[in-house]
């Protein structure tokens, strides 16, 4: 998997990611605590960052975000 998203930023192809805004962010931390993979979720919206390699892309940041800060998108992130 970490191959892959290596060659998919390498090379700009368009896959399913996470955005983040950062301005809209009511900085709850429920996107932390939920995320079953314990990443610090909310650390990575505030940078505008959302790329991290144990992230397994399950949704549950953006199900359980209230303001919309965090979303699905289809890009090739550049």
């Amino acid at each position: 998997m970490m191959l892959g998203r290596w060659l998919r930023n390498r090379f700009a192809w368009p896959s399913l990611r996470l955005v983040s805004n950062p301005s809209i962010c009511a900085d709850c931390k429920k996107c932390t605590s939920n995320c079953p993979m314990s990443l610090d979720v909310n650390a990575m919206v505030q940078l505008g960052k959302m790329e991290n390699s144990e992230c397994i892309l399950c949704g549950t940041c953006v199900d359980n975000c209230s303001k919309h800060a965090i979303r699905y998108s289809f890009s090739s992130g550049k």
